[in-house]
């Protein structure tokens, strides 16, 4: 790898920097008093090389994040698909600050920047949040506000399509190369998915998706949604890729999870709008069971085989009272 590019993927050392904070300054007109390292940043780290909370003169608070310069076109097009939402009304997003030359990720050596607004929430309790019949509820108005607010964003702002059918084709191809005894564990959920849910996929209506909605990415506010955060994966998917991942990150943290409160009730609120098509709410549970994979994919990255096991058993869950799950998601109407 040349060296420049062993360089720009280091993550920041050095926050403290004085040179660093005068370049903020500079192209954000923020002027740094401290680097709060006591303060636990929510979302995912690996988005960023590196990130931090950083504090003005003011007692203001932002997240300050390090991008490799690779990153930097998808970086923008998260940052101009936030500024759209929140622009047409969507308030429970935190838009990018755009610097002096109306960047959204300028330059400092060798690496790229972006800056928002720091906000801090309710920790989430896990399990216990699979009993808030509330967070269901402000879960599904957010998707119902995000639908309305994502109108007309196409023609704007250009996103890759994705099928999570080609991505489970593609995911058992790799394992049956790289790992036979995962491959075949994990087959009879495939030829399960094969039967109706993979011939209809292609089918079913697409829409704006956040992408990565599950409740460890909502910002709290008790059991409001104060702010959605890690916009990375948005873009247009079928209508129900958001619930249905929502709904699979719920139920995995209890067996019994996908029959309580939080995800009933948010079942049942979704049915009373339009942002789930007919036919979504068809094969709703089989696209639970299917996206499950995406998630199995980084278990296996990460060589993490308590997660393996337990996706395996959660997608065991999902196939043997697959009828009762589809009774108990349509009575919600």
């Amino acid at each position: 790898m040349p060296e420049q590019l062993q360089r720009i993927r280091q993550p920041m050392e050095n926050w403290s920097n004085p040179v660093l904070h005068q370049w903020i300054c500079d192209q954000w007109q923020i002027n740094i008093h401290c680097v709060r390292t006591d303060i636990e940043i929510q979302g995912s780290p690996e988005r960023s090389l590196s990130r931090v909370v950083m504090a003005d003169t003011q007692g203001r608070r932002f997240l300050v994040e390090q991008f490799d310069p690779r990153k930097r076109a998808l970086r923008d097009r998260v940052a101009r698909t936030v500024d759209f939402l929140f622009i047409r009304g969507l308030t429970q997003v935190l838009p990018y600050q755009m610097s002096v030359n109306e960047e959204f990720l300028p330059f400092f050596e060798g690496a790229c920047f972006q800056v928002s607004e720091f906000l801090d929430g309710t920790p989430l309790k896990r399990p216990d949040y699979l009993s808030s019949p509330a967070m269901g509820k402000n879960t599904a108005r957010f998707l119902s506000r995000m639908a309305r607010s994502a109108t007309g964003m196409e023609p704007h702002i250009s996103f890759p399509r994705f099928s999570i059918k080609n991505y489970i084709h593609d995911l058992f191809r790799t394992m049956k190369i790289h790992d036979r005894p995962v491959h075949d564990r994990f087959l009879p959920v495939l030829n399960f998915l094969e039967s109706e849910f993979m011939p209809a996929h292609d089918h079913l209506p697409l829409a704006f998706c956040h992408g990565d909605l599950h409740p460890l990415n909502i910002i709290w506010d008790r059991e409001a949604v104060k702010t959605v955060i890690d916009w990375e994966f948005a873009g247009i998917k079928p209508d129900l890729y958001d619930a249905a991942n929502f709904v699979g990150c719920a139920g995995i943290e209890n067996p019994n999870g996908l029959g309580m409160d939080m995800v009933m009730t948010f079942v049942t609120d979704l049915h009373r709008t339009d942002v789930i098509s007919d036919l979504g709410w068809r094969f709703f549970p089989e696209y639970v069971l299917a996206l499950r994979f995406a998630w199995l994919s980084e278990w296996l990255r990460k060589k993490d085989h308590e997660m393996i096991d337990l996706e395996h058993a959660f997608m065991r869950i999902l196939i043997d009272h697959m009828p009762d799950i589809k009774e108990a998601f349509d009575r919600r109407a």
